[in-house]
């Protein structure tokens, strides 16, 4: 499956998907771009359902991307995310900064509250 970044605005919430291999590539900065501009959004939702892989490359983004959000007082929430990529967050002491949500639903009814 090739690599995508698919974006599209729940309301206030700007939901990030991700295809592919979440790995070491130029096209992983795409969605920086997307936050920085997004303008008026409560917050943003990561969905890694479609994601097959993620490496230290993508954590790495998914970070800057929460600093990105951050810096605007925007909260980010992962869903869709597999026990490997978990595992990931856990071994890079991450887990307190890149949350995960169980599913859409709870991301959506958490960032719209």
């Amino acid at each position: 499956m090739p690599f995508e970044i698919l974006t599209k605005r729940l309301n206030k919430v700007l939901l990030i998907e991700i295809e592919g291999d979440f790995i070491l590539s130029q096209k992983l900065r795409r969605c920086s771009t997307v936050i920085r501009e997004a303008g008026d959004t409560a917050g943003f939702i990561v969905d890694l359902t479609r994601c097959t892989r993620v490496d230290s490359a993508g954590l790495g983004e998914l970070l800057m991307w929460y600093s990105l959000g951050a810096r605007s007082q925007k909260s980010m929430l992962l869903v869709g995310v597999k026990d490997s990529v978990k595992t990931m967050i856990q071994v890079a002491r991450v887990d307190g900064i890149l949350l995960v949500a169980r599913d859409l639903e709870a991301a959506l009814a958490e960032l719209s509250a």
